[in-house]
């Protein structure tokens, strides 16, 4: 029961993913109405069969001001799938500023990258153009929908009508 459930608000706009005991309990308490079940998983009692939810949609609408990504460290990893931008190892990965913290370089999403420590020494004080070391791809901040399609690991068939094509986030 890894897997995870896109949960709707009550307009159909993603809002969250969770868990398929989370999901199954918002449905039985009838907090939330079944989109998608899984058509190849069912969820068993003693007693009674039900559908797995891929996909279920919030009876009230849940009003939230803020949607975005929080900058975390794992996001950051997440975004940049897990691999140093200057060399592409995946091993002893940490933080880089693009534009170094002693050049006036802000800790934001547009200006952090994942490296490898070697990478990130080598680079040291310098920008990847004065240091010869070009990005293989530029810092940018991730949207919700974005973060929710691309990096939340595996994304179920039933999603995609939710969370829109590629080409409409970015």
């Amino acid at each position: 029961m890894g897997r995870k459930v896109l949960v709707l608000n009550q307009d159909y706009s993603a809002l969250s993913v969770c868990s398929v005991p989370k999901a199954f309990l918002l449905v039985y308490l009838n907090k939330a109405e079944l989109v998608v079940e899984s058509s190849s998983h069912k969820l068993r009692s003693v007693n009674e069969v039900f559908p797995m939810p891929t996909v279920i949609r919030l009876h009230r609408y849940i009003h939230l001001p803020y949607r975005g990504v929080m900058m975390t460290r794992q996001n950051i990893f997440r975004r940049d799938g897990n691999r140093c931008q200057y060399c592409g190892t995946t091993e002893d990965l940490t933080l880089d500023h693009v534009l170094p913290k002693s050049r006036g370089g802000k800790t934001n999403w547009d200006n952090l990258a994942t490296a490898c420590k070697r990478c990130n020494s080598r680079k040291g004080d310098y920008t990847p153009e004065e240091a010869s070391m070009p990005l293989r791809q530029r810092p940018f901040r991730p949207s919700f929908l974005m973060f929710l399609r691309d990096f939340s690991g595996t994304v179920d068939e039933g999603w995609h009508p939710y969370l829109g094509s590629k080409e409409a986030v970015y």
